[in-house]
């Protein structure tokens, strides 16, 4: 019988609201993230290696959950000093991932919470109903730090379709918007659309897939998606909002 695990997984708010929509509209707004958690070594290949003709060409899942490099040579393997197998932080298809985000709890009410993607105005108020204040005498943020949440709170979940580990230039236009970029622009007419310029250079792309990397490059910094680093793309549904299935 295989066991069904639960793991938690942070989103930023522009992300918990392209979760919702997908909610409410499966299979339009966002069903995939993509992460290089455990792949640092890989993103950091020895050069010691690399100066000697060697690479990763591939991944293959030996066992769910369980991944193997694969390298450029016949037989497909490296040298004694790499290890070339790496687990996926975020499990196999079928687990399931909790999602954790910016918090706070509502004064006077038990296991009940705000959630800054979607009450982005609450003002600061303690358990106790009133106030709360830092030492100056200045306002203090009532949100607690998504890292912070437990399971109790959260209120999305998500269950694992699909997983694999590519390059990241490898998104394609689709998957660039199932990342869940915003739209910013969009003409009925031609169904063209104008896709959100995550750094503010700019009012938008027409194309989702540069909208995509710059979202990255917020993330990650500036030229970061020029490196191409493998990833794991995660592929989900969202399961339930607030423990209602749709």
């Amino acid at each position: 019988m295989t066991s069904i695990k639960e793991r938690p997984i942070l989103f930023s708010a522009d992300m918990i609201c392209a979760l919702i929509r997908e909610y409410q509209n499966p299979g339009m707004c966002k069903n995939q993230t993509r992460r290089t958690r455990n792949l640092e070594r890989f993103n950091n290949f020895p050069k010691v290696l690399t100066e000697k003709g060697w690479k990763i060409q591939d991944f293959i899942e030996e066992e769910p959950g369980l991944w193997l490099a694969i390298s450029n040579d016949e037989s497909g393997e490296f040298p004694d000093i790499f290890d070339p197998w790496v687990k996926c932080p975020y499990g196999k298809v079928g687990d399931r991932l909790w999602v954790r985000e910016t918090f706070c709890y509502k004064p006077n009410m038990d296991d009940q919470y705000w959630y800054r993607a979607s009450s982005p105005d609450v003002r600061a108020i303690g358990h106790d109903g009133y106030g709360l204040y830092r030492k100056d005498g200045s306002e203090r943020s009532p949100w607690i730090s998504s890292v912070r949440m437990p399971r109790k709170a959260s209120r999305i979940l998500l269950e694992v379709t699909e997983v694999k580990i590519e390059r990241l230039l490898e998104i394609t236009p689709h998957e660039a918007q199932m990342e869940g970029i915003e739209c910013v622009w969009h003409d009925e007419e031609t169904d063209a659309c104008l896709w959100k310029n995550y750094t503010g250079e700019s009012t938008g792309f027409a194309f989702a897939r540069v909208s995509f990397i710059s979202l990255w490059n917020k993330i990650k910094g500036a030229g970061a998606a020029a490196q191409n680093p493998w990833v794991w793309v995660i592929k989900f549904k969202v399961l339930t909002i607030n423990g209602e299935v749709k």
